[in-house]
């Protein structure tokens, strides 16, 4: 039986297991969103296509599934860009579909026409335009391949109007297969000796580490040995040696111990510019699945390409089991800054079943740093290309994937940025708790500020004074004032709904 190309685009997201389409209709994409009202998929409709692709982001952050976000041609396309760029620094991997002009009408600048292929090449591991829709099916899998293969990242497939109205057999193709990279013999033993005779190892866990956790702390007990993280890998592994995050954002007493160690073995991480300057005398063993990461930052005594996975159990079973550790407990830096003080007291909340997701600025790092033994899948986070304005469509991508309860602590120049999703979390009938430290300024960028000789003043770091709580209720939530001293009480009540907390700190 033939098939439409819209109706081979819902076909091959069935095949693929897609059960959830994060979606913004438009005149080119029109048939696609015809052919998802008559199929089993679930479609969420976001109030703009940014936060489509934040959520279907959010949505494999804590679910592991791959979600689709889909938009129409032009301005909706390149609305997607950021959430695309978002995912992409952060290895998660998303499928974007867009609809283009008929091809007959392709370079010639029509209404609506972008070349978006050519826009988001830097920033997906595959951007095809599909010409022919008999290469369509074959094209949408090829994409899903790429994105869940190795490194995982975001994929897009961009498909002219023609094409989505063309018509062909669809053959339930098999999806391509992609083999992992593995690991030699020779360099886990390598990997091993160089553990063997470190007299301070330390693990540095990255985001590349998410799903090897127990691996990670069997090894780490094994030798004795600290665990530290990158702000991506917090959660990777619930290893009681994990002391902590390092770099720029962390507290000095978990740098100077990673400082002090003279073998530094480093499972999925970029070694990103805020967690790392330059190396040291000391040796590094950098384990990653993608080959480019290697020797890119950090010239490496020993470089394995391959999943941590993989690679970690084999490792542990070469090292040798260590008596004792050979560091002191490092205590946690006590409460100081008010978005610190609210941070904790969030993090003292009951968050049993409950996904946490953070924006974007000081009060990120606060909560990221407070939130010690919460599983990797219960945080969203943007890190890499830190976006503003993600959490809270992230959130409801989480939310939808995991069934759980979600928070989101954001400060006011976050959620400024995307407030208009409140919308469809209370369209999605969600229970949604809405932390907002509101200090009237972009707080990260006034502590820059503070240490630049030539600094302009407040004027560029100054917010808007808003009253959430009343525009919560506009969008059909619920809001009130509150304080750090109540917020735990607020938040345990956990009371149906979408509510807004609007909490003033200082700055």
């Amino acid at each position: 039986m033939k098939l439409s190309g819209a109706q081979i685009v819902v076909k091959t997201l069935e095949e693929l297991g897609i059960n959830t389409v994060f979606g913004y209709t438009g005149n080119y994409a029109m048939p696609v969103f015809e052919a998802l009202e008559r199929s089993a998929l679930s479609l969420v409709v976001p109030t703009s296509e940014v936060c489509g692709a934040h959520e279907a982001d959010g949505y494999y952050r804590a679910s592991g599934k791959v979600a689709a976000v889909l938009s129409t041609s032009g301005p909706g396309a390149t609305n997607l860009v950021t959430g695309i760029a978002t995912a992409y620094m952060d290895s998660v991997p998303l499928l974007a579909i867009t609809a283009n002009v008929p091809t007959y009408k392709l370079g010639k600048d029509s209404f609506q026409e972008v070349d978006i292929t050519g826009i988001v090449t830097p920033v997906t591991k595959y951007a095809h335009i599909v010409k022919d829709v008999r290469e369509l099916e074959r094209e949408i899998k090829k994409a899903y391949a790429l994105a869940v293969s190795g490194r995982t990242a975001p994929v897009l497939i961009d498909i002219p109007y023609d094409v989505l109205l063309g018509e062909t057999e669809y053959l339930s193709l098999p999806l391509p297969a992609y083999r992992a990279p593995e690991a030699k013999a020779a360099e886990i033993s390598e990997a091993a000796r160089i553990l063997n005779d470190a007299e301070r190892p330390a693990l540095l866990v990255g985001g590349g580490a998410v799903g090897a956790g127990k691996a990670v702390a069997a090894l780490a007990e094994k030798l004795k040995a600290p665990v530290f993280t990158t702000l991506r890998g917090i959660g990777a592994t619930d290893s009681a040696r994990v002391v902590g995050t390092v770099g720029s954002c962390a507290p000095r007493a978990y740098n100077r111990l990673y400082a002090s160690a003279d073998v530094i073995l480093a499972l999925g991480t970029r070694f990103s510019d805020k967690m790392h300057s330059k190396p040291n005398k000391r040796k590094y063993i950098h384990i990653d699945v993608d080959n480019a990461e290697l020797d890119k930052i950090v010239p490496a005594n020993c470089a394995i390409c391959a999943r941590i996975a993989d690679v970690v159990p084999a490792l542990t079973a070469k090292c040798n089991e260590r008596r004792e550790a050979w560091y002191a407990p490092v205590e946690r830096p006590r409460a100081l800054s008010s978005v610190v003080k609210l941070a904790e007291a969030v993090a003292r909340a009951d968050l049993r079943d409950t996904v946490i997701a953070t924006d974007v600025g000081n009060h990120q790092i606060a909560m990221l740093q407070a939130l010690r033994g919460k599983p990797s899948e219960e945080i969203v986070s943007s890190l890499g290309l830190g976006t503003m304005g993600f959490g809270l469509p992230a959130l409801i991508g989480a939310m939808k994937a995991s069934g759980k309860r979600g928070i989101l602590f954001t400060g006011d120049g976050s959620f400024n940025m995307n407030m208009n999703e409140l919308a469809t979390a209370v369209e999605a009938g969600l229970d949604m708790s809405i932390v907002i430290a509101n200090n009237r300024e972009l707080g990260m960028i006034k502590n820059l500020e503070r240490r630049r000789k030539d600094g302009c003043g407040e004027l560029i770091t100054h917010t808007p004074k808003v009253n959430y709580a009343l525009i919560a209720r506009a969008f059909g939530a619920k809001g009130r004032k509150a304080s750090v001293a109540n917020i735990i009480a607020l938040l345990d009540s956990k009371e149906s709904g979408v509510w807004v907390y609007d909490v003033k700190i200082r700055g």
